[in-house]
């Protein structure tokens, strides 16, 4: 259980950090948008419509994360994808967003293609679509100022509970942090993101 459940906040973590989300305005008289059907652990979440003036913090381009786990828990979830790794199929890889991914001296790297649709997500539509393959959990509370995003969540009666921050430094860096913290056992992740070039 740890280790799945490391490796689904990892996979929110590194996709805020590789979308680079931005908070989506809500009008009161609008109903709540419908979830997205649930990806694969680390897909991105199924395209959304977002205005087409709305300001995006990533530039659409090829962008490589670089995931760092600290504590036990983090050493557990990365030998858990690193072991996923070696018996994922191709197109399980391909349809997760993983075939360009590996463990590399303690650290997850991934490498994936952002187009303009992706670029424009909310990080509450991919924590939606992220948690519902993570049952009990609470909805997230995403927050936004300025050039930060924040979010929380709670799972299993609040056994189990996840802060993050992204931090957008420019439209081809950002840096999103977070903090786990499950019966007693905490983690930190820190996924560290540029673009680096055209796809």
């Amino acid at each position: 259980m740890e280790k799945l459940t490391g490796f689904a906040v990892a996979a929110v973590v590194a996709c805020a950090g590789l979308m680079g989300c931005s908070k989506k305005e809500e009008t009161p008289s609008s109903p709540p948008a419908a979830a997205a059907p649930a990806p694969a652990p680390a897909a991105a979440p199924a395209p959304a419509p977002a205005p087409a003036a709305a300001a995006q913090k990533v530039q659409p381009g090829k962008w490589q994360a670089v995931t760092e786990m600290s504590g036990p828990m983090g050493q557990q979830a990365l030998a858990g994808m690193e072991q996923a790794f070696k018996t994922m199929t191709p197109e399980q890889k391909k349809a997760a967003n993983l075939d360009n991914a590996k463990v590399e001296g303690g650290k997850l790297i991934q490498e994936m293609c952002i187009t303009p649709e992706m670029a424009g997500k909310t990080l509450q539509s991919l924590a939606d679509s992220q948690l519902k393959n993570m049952p009990g959990c609470s909805p997230a509370d995403v927050k936004t100022d300025g050039n930060k995003e924040s979010m929380r969540f709670t799972c299993g009666e609040g056994k189990m509970s996840m802060n993050l921050e992204a931090v957008y430094v420019s439209p081809t860096e950002n840096t999103v942090t977070s903090t786990m913290d499950m019966a007693g056992q905490g983690m930190t992740t820190t996924v560290t993101s540029k673009r680096v070039g055209d796809c």
